[in-house]
């Protein structure tokens, strides 16, 4: 078929028009992870469920989006991007249309179980969109990892943070049907956008060399990946208690909360593209370490600790939340283009599959700490109080600010061995490795071609 057939060489247009459906498909997606935020916790109070299982439906979705990454980085090597992209988008256009007709089902038991179902069919789709999208953008601009991650990363953002807000507005207006049910509708048009307007990179595997569990095993390579999680784990961590500390603490209401944490995303996403194109031109390697002293330091004034002699405010709130969504990108988006350069520079080159790989691990590392970040902050909300929580996980992630300075360390010995010779890495013209502040070549050199030293 004419619409599946790869395009070795796209022109300029057919990149941007590619990057920006692909960052469509994504916004739907991550959407729909977020839509039942809002009114499924009221929906279902209303049908007599309780809290704990609407917990269980909620997290059905990033806890497949963990485990579904990694299998689509695989699944990437032997199909077509775009096939797989067509047929993700399809099935979340009918998952999201039968989700409407649930309200229908009269037994609680069986709502609960249909329900978990498809948002764990959600999940899945949308995994394998995140993966192909990313893979499908380093593809399109090796040169501009940084700064395309930031894009990807905003809308990502801007999806999360808007579509609670859009699902609130539909049930009041229609009831839990016609929340799905528009949202199903959404996603057919950027269905049918991507069926005629997304261009088929070719993501497969261009040959021999590199697999998945090589990856797994060096950590130097995929530790970057864990520092996002760790990231993401502070993130997702205050926004299970935020509401109810205000409402105790300031006599606010719940509203207050949703605008706390919107501000919380503007900053992520008024920032990242700037961040993303000064990574694309700084070394990256900068950003991410001095995230792991910014951000635990900022998230002491959260709280703010015992040890901080401020006066928990509104205005201390919001500045916080808002400098919290700034220091987050620093230690997340330059984290792809370390992950590709680590492994070029300790193995000599990086086959498609590879990337792939490297790709599916940076994706399923922000479910797991937005998965692993509010699971925590369950558990210890129950014995501590805000001001309390936020200290004691800051001063946890102190532990991960000791492990990337070491982790930089070797980095920084393996690309000094590698620039002295141990391992020649060829550099076209245009491009120079991140070492020297540039933005690192992505393109893969053929072992043969490699010069290797002893």
């Amino acid at each position: 078929m004419a619409w599946l057939e790869i395009n070795s060489n796209p022109t300029s247009t057919q990149k941007k028009v590619t990057f920006v459906l692909i960052n469509l498909s994504l916004f739907v997606s991550y959407a729909l992870y977020s839509l039942p935020g809002a009114f499924l916790p009221v929906y279902d109070l209303d049908r007599g469920i309780s809290p704990t299982f609407t917990g269980f439906i909620l997290a059905a979705v990033p806890l497949c989006y963990i485990i579904i990454c990694p299998i689509a980085g695989k699944l990437l090597d032997r199909y077509s991007s775009k096939g797989m992209l067509l047929l993700s988008t399809g099935l979340l256009v009918i998952v999201t249309f039968l989700c409407s007709f649930l309200e229908l089902v009269k037994s609680n038991t069986l709502f609960i179980v249909l329900l978990i179902i498809l948002r764990l069919c959600q999940g899945a789709n949308g995994g394998i969109i995140d993966v192909i999208a990313f893979a499908m953008t380093a593809k399109m601009y090796p040169e501009n990892l940084a700064l395309t991650t930031a894009i990807i990363e905003t809308s990502l953002n801007l999806a999360v943070a808007v579509s609670p807000f859009l699902g609130s507005v539909f049930y009041v207006e229609g009831g839990f049907y016609l929340s799905f049910v528009v949202t199903a509708a959404a996603v057919l048009v950027v269905f049918i956008a991507t069926l005629f307007g997304v261009t088929n990179v070719d993501t497969k595997k261009d040959g021999e060399g590199g697999n998945l569990s090589q990856v797994l095993k060096d950590v130097m390579v995929w530790f970057p990946a864990w520092h996002s999680a760790a990231c993401m784990i502070l993130f997702n961590f205050y926004i299970p208690i935020l509401a109810p500390y205000v409402v105790a603490e300031f006599g606010a209401t719940a509203e207050f909360a949703g605008i706390a944490l919107l501000v919380n995303t503007a900053g992520i996403c008024i920032s990242a593209p700037f961040l993303g194109h000064a990574m694309d031109r700084f070394n990256p390697y900068f950003f991410l370490v001095i995230s792991a002293f910014l951000l635990p330091a900022c998230y002491l004034f959260l709280g703010p600790a015992p040890f901080i002699h401020i006066v928990p405010s509104k205005v201390q709130l919001l500045i916080v939340l808002a400098l919290i969504g700034v220091l987050v990108p620093l230690g997340c988006y330059p984290g792809l283009l370390i992950m590709f350069d680590i492994y070029q520079v300790k193995y000599g080159g990086m086959p498609q599959a590879v990337k792939n790989y490297i790709t599916s691990i940076y994706c399923a590392s922000f479910p797991l700490g937005g998965c692993i970040g509010s699971a925590m902050s369950g558990v210890v909300a129950e014995k501590l109080n805000f001001s309390f929580s936020t200290t004691y996980i800051a001063l946890g992630f102190l532990i991960q600010t000791v492990l990337t300075v070491l982790w930089a360390g070797f980095v920084w010995r393996t690309k000094k061995n590698a620039k002295m010779g141990s391992v020649a890495i060829k550099i076209d013209d245009e491009r120079t490795p991140i070492l020297s502040g540039g933005g690192a070549s992505t393109s893969y050199v053929p072992d043969h071609e490699m010069a290797v030293t002893a």
